[in-house]
């Protein structure tokens, strides 16, 4: 079976885009052909798959796969990448459409110049801070600016669930740390059943943070969506910056707005790479 596939990439974390509405290939398949693609020495390449099916309390729907063959319950640079695509291939006409993902519907606003997509403001939800919900295995009910440790190293961290398990690590110089070692025993630490997430940030005044992440699943990235928006989530809840953050990550910048309260805003670039065919 031959697919049609688009790559796209939010600031560096890269993507592949296939449409499976009419539900051609098998759900037990769907890691496997995630394997296939994202591999980067023989497939696309790519830090995730999101597949578009139908849905019946959306508009559309979008399944995410991470490149390990795991599925995620939501990627949030792949949400303004995937809308895009939605939007210019004409698979939903109209702007304003919703997309049904694992961790609720969300609802992407597209910024168009000439018809094209040019960034996208996606209403990420309200921040989950209680540790039930997260989900941790702790007596704890929330988790916010404790201790923790990792490859003999003590952090202070903040988690948080903003669609998918966050843990935001508060750290002096990120630019030098070595994320590929402290972010795969963060990601595996017991008190996280379904692993989490790593973001690792510097706060270099209220209004700016720098991120590095380390994704499940995935590794380290050059951007996450959701974790940026953990991270101005944690900031934000500690008084650590105001509530716009500029979240600072190597390819730009993605703009988080929480009014502390209610939902959370990310807005940010969707760029389109290539497309083609591949057979699945």
């Amino acid at each position: 079976m031959e697919k049609k596939f688009y790559k796209l990439h939010g600031l560096g974390n890269d993507m592949i885009v296939i449409d499976d509405r009419k539900g051609e290939i098998a759900p037990y398949e769907m890691g496997r052909v995630a394997r296939k693609l994202c591999n980067r020495r023989t497939g696309i390449g790519g830090d995730c798959l999101l597949v578009a099916k139908e849905s019946d309390i959306a508009d559309i729907a979008m399944l995410v796969y991470n490149s390990d063959g795991t599925q995620a319950q939501m990627c949030g640079n792949g949400i303004r990448c995937f809308s895009r695509v939605v939007y210019e291939e004409g698979w939903i006409p109209f702007d304003g459409f919703s997309v049904e993902t694992l961790s609720g519907v969300k609802r992407p606003q597209l910024l168009l110049n000439d018809g094209k997509v040019g960034s996208v403001r996606v209403d990420m939800g309200v921040p989950g801070f209680l540790t039930g919900d997260i989900p941790m295995d702790t007596d704890m009910e929330q988790f916010i600016r404790q201790p923790i440790e990792a490859a003999g190293r003590e952090f202070i961290a903040t988690a948080v669930n903003t669609g998918i398990p966050q843990l935001v690590v508060f750290v002096d110089d990120v630019r030098s740390l070595d994320i590929e070692k402290y972010g795969l025993p963060l990601e595996h630490n017991e008190l996280f059943p379904e692993k989490t997430n790593v973001s690792f940030v510097e706060i270099e005044d209220r209004r700016n943070v720098v991120l590095r992440t380390w994704e499940r699943g995935c590794g380290a990235t050059l951007c996450c969506g959701t974790g940026a928006t953990a991270v101005a989530a944690a900031a934000i809840k500690s008084g650590l910056t105001e509530k716009i953050v500029n979240v600072r990550v190597p390819l730009g910048c993605l703009r988080i707005e929480w009014d502390g309260e209610n939902s959370i805003y990310m807005s940010g670039p969707a760029e389109r790479v290539f497309e083609g065919t591949v057979t699945i």
